[in-house]
């Protein structure tokens, strides 16, 4: 047997029987596919004699598994524990004696009562990482004997800002046309971009597409093929034909092994349907699909690599899980290497509140509406991380909140208080973020080269994500780290910042045009950007959370509600900054229902009124936005406009059977339906409008994906639709 060193990138991480595989890319992109002994442990406690019994069920298990005494800290109380530890030495034996104990003990009713399990369900990968203090992605110094690790040495950070990815080779996967989901469309032929090079797997029997398609996977070997529907359907598809072929594919490097799938799932998350399609995932390449990412619908890559590194998952299930996973996931390390045990599910439920509580605590933020109107010399000042901010600086954590040995530490307004003597798990896990985070924007601005730049905005991105939802999991009942009195505490805290920042901007002579959780639109005579800047700093100063000063606006925009005139809508407005830069919020080209006929009408609208330096010249471009509308009303009335510019996505609330009343959404819900097209509630759905005010329910819009010239568009309403877009621009009074 020989020794040697090998470098490289970690890139993919898995169970196999008696340890972990790992997939490792040096510097010229050869892939190396090593194995590392690796034992998984969880642990159990609660009283002596249900731990005994439980222990006395294990030992009876025909698995090699090792018990023996430990100790771990609980998490709310900071004390030390006496817990026995549970090493399964097979990681593929590791879920199903966790499984075999969660129901040995709910049969006898003791699980969370006088038992209690703790990091039973870290996926193997985390724990892998946790134990070994390493990441996805991150470059290594292994020690081989053939090709089992014996030492592996992790020679980068996930809190590095300069860190390279190893070279990859990608293939693309999307079916050929519109960008439709294939499964609400007539069926198209597979395309496929491989090394700069476009292919189209057409016609023909399933066989030949098949053969066609591994014949490419052999030849090119790609460690990375990125799909658009990939996960629901072009390779549920691909598999499902090549099993009735009896040809398997190559798309795993683990030879024997299946693709790896999950079911798909719906469920109601602040107020929305929200649906994750099936997935399906590889061993020792990667499969990525762009429609069922959140964060590579957000932040591209680049984003996705940066929070697969922070949070310790694998870069394919960081692709399809929710950036609030991660966040906990980078949690659970933090605590994981504390000692901290990590309760199985939590057990924290809300204190008891009487209704004027309730009514004194869960406020949310603070918002001043806008007087509709054109404003000129705004300037902008926004909190930078407001929320995780005030989480950091005062030590609001789940276990600091209401503490036993602080009453004095109140928080403003709602009468919780926090504790003094220890440090939050939460504030600790934030700090390093918020850092990381701000030296991100600090190399952005400061790159010369456009790429570099892109990448450092989209790393950022990501952490931004990350960040809100680290305050959005303080309120969800099912975080780990979670909980309703910290949420309660953080955005009392951030009420009582904006009134002093409002107040220290009045007294320095400025008005207040609109206000909105963490953002202030001020307006002074003849304000400077260095009176600006000198107000932001006194006002860091005397709330102890950073406020950066944005820019001036040359013009500012808020439109009136289209109910109520003379009222403004918080989140909806449009400005230039001085510098050039447009902002856009809450308008028809920033929102993913709207047509993009619509879109490109109010986006050439907006770059025209760009070229206005100021009020008065905004007023005087209004005629040349009319004309505008004019052209693209000409365009709609001459019913050639393209079908995929007119078609109207929406979330489906609920099952197609289940609508009662005949809404556009539930139309087209019930036509996809019966053409076969399987929808659960939280899937998206394109649509035409065809005839709104047709006395057939089923004639008044249609599905994108299999509307034909047999049918014309609503011009009506969309011209209704066009009119809005402008009117959102149009606006008589001034202030």
């Amino acid at each position: 047997m020989t020794r040697k060193t090998l470098s490289g990138w970690i890139f993919d991480v898995y169970a196999v029987a008696g340890g972990m595989r790992l997939w490792l890319i040096d510097r010229s992109g050869k892939k190396h596919r090593l194995f590392e002994r690796f034992s998984p442990v969880f642990y159990l406690g609660g009283a002596p004699a249900a731990l005994k019994q439980a222990c006395a069920f294990l030992s009876r298990l025909s698995l090699p598994l090792h018990m023996k005494p430990s100790e771990g800290i609980e998490f709310y109380s900071g004390k030390t524990l006496p817990v026995m530890q549970i090493t399964v030495e097979n990681p593929l034996h590791f879920k199903k004696v966790v499984r075999w104990v969660i129901a040995q003990e709910n049969q006898k009713g003791r699980l969370g009562k006088t038992l209690v399990l703790y990091n039973a369900d870290l996926s193997l990968p985390q724990q892998y990482f946790y134990t070994k203090e390493s990441f996805p992605l991150a470059f290594c110094m292994v020690l081989l004997e053939d090709s089992r690790i014996l030492a592996l040495s992790v020679e980068d950070s996930p809190w590095a800002t300069d860190y390279a990815i190893p070279p990859l080779s990608i293939m693309q996967l999307r079916m050929e046309g519109e960008a439709i989901d294939p499964a609400q469309t007539t069926a198209r032929a597979l395309e496929i971009e491989v090394e700069g090079r476009r292919h189209v797997l057409e016609g023909g029997h399933e066989s030949v597409v098949v053969a066609r398609f591994d014949r490419m996977l052999v030849r090119h070997d790609p460690d990375l093929i990125l799909s658009e529907w990939g996960d629901p359907y072009i390779l549920p598809k691909l598999l499902a034909a090549a099993a009735r072929l009896n040809r398997p594919l190559s798309l795993n490097r683990e030879p024997g092994k299946k693709v790896l799938s999950k079911k798909e799932r719906s469920y109601f998350s602040y107020g929305r349907m929200v649906h994750r399609s099936q997935s399906r995932t590889l061993l020792g390449r990667w499969h990525v699909d762009v429609r069922n990412s959140f964060l590579v619908g957000l932040t591209e890559l680049e984003g996705l690599f940066e929070f697969a590194r922070l949070s310790k998952i694998p870069v394919q299930q960081m692709a399809r899980t929710s950036t609030g996973t991660g966040i906990t996931s980078m949690q659970m390390d933090l605590a994981f290497q504390d000692g901290i045990l990590i309760p199985w599910r939590k057990r924290m439920p809300e204190a008891f509140k009487s209704a004027s509580q309730l009514l004194l605590t869960d406020k949310g933020g603070l918002t001043y509406a806008p007087r509709p109107g054109l404003y000129e010399s705004v300037g902008e000042l926004d909190f930078a991380s407001m929320y995780p901010a005030i989480m950091a600086k005062y030590n609001i954590s789940p276990e600091t909140i209401n503490c036993r040995c602080c009453p004095e530490n109140k928080v403003p307004e709602i009468g919780h208080h926090l504790c003094q003597k220890r440090r939050g798990l939460v504030p600790r896990f934030l700090e390093p973020l918020l850092e990381k985070r701000a030296r991100y924007k600090t190399l952005k601005k400061a790159a010369a080269d456009p790429a570099l730049r892109r990448s450092y905005d989209e790393r950022q991105s990501a952490l931004k994500w990350g960040l809100v939802t680290t305050f959005g999991y303080q309120g969800y009942k099912n975080a780990r780290f979670g909980k309703i009195e910290a949420h309660e505490a953080i955005t009392a805290y951030a009420r009582e910042i904006l009134l002093q920042a409002k107040e220290i901007a009045e007294a320095e002579g400025f008005e207040m045009v609109h206000a909105i959780v963490d953002s202030l639109w001020l307006k002074r005579q003849d304000a400077s950007e260095t009176d600006y800047q000198s107000l932001s700093e006194r006002i860091s100063k005397a709330c102890g959370i950073p406020i950066v000063f944005e820019g001036i606006y040359a013009w500012l925009l808020f439109p009136p509600s289209r109910r109520h005139l003379n009222l403004g809508v918080p989140n909806r407005y449009l400005g230039l900054f001085e510098s050039g830069k447009i902002k856009v919020r809450g308008l028809e080209v920033r929102r993913s229902d709207s047509p993009p006929f619509i879109k490109a009408a109010q986006r050439e609208m907006i770059d025209l009124l760009s070229t206005a330096k100021c009020a008065s010249e905004y007023q005087k471009l209004i005629p040349k936005l009319k004309l505008c509308f004019e052209r693209y009303r000409e365009k709609l009335h001459s019913g050639h406009v393209p079908f995929f510019e007119l078609a109207i996505s929406k979330t489906l609330s609920k099952a197609p059977k289940d609508y009662q009343k005949a809404s556009l959404s539930a139309i087209v819900a019930k036509e996809l339906s019966g053409r076969g097209v399987d929808l659960v509630p939280g899937e998206r759905i394109a649509y035409v409008i065809v005839d709104e005010k047709s006395k057939v329910p089923a004639e008044r819009a249609r599905a994108l994906g299999f509307i034909d010239g047999t049918w014309s568009y609503d011009v009506q309403k969309y011209e209704q639709l066009l009119k809005q877009a402008l009117e959102a621009l149009y606006i008589d009074c001034m202030f």
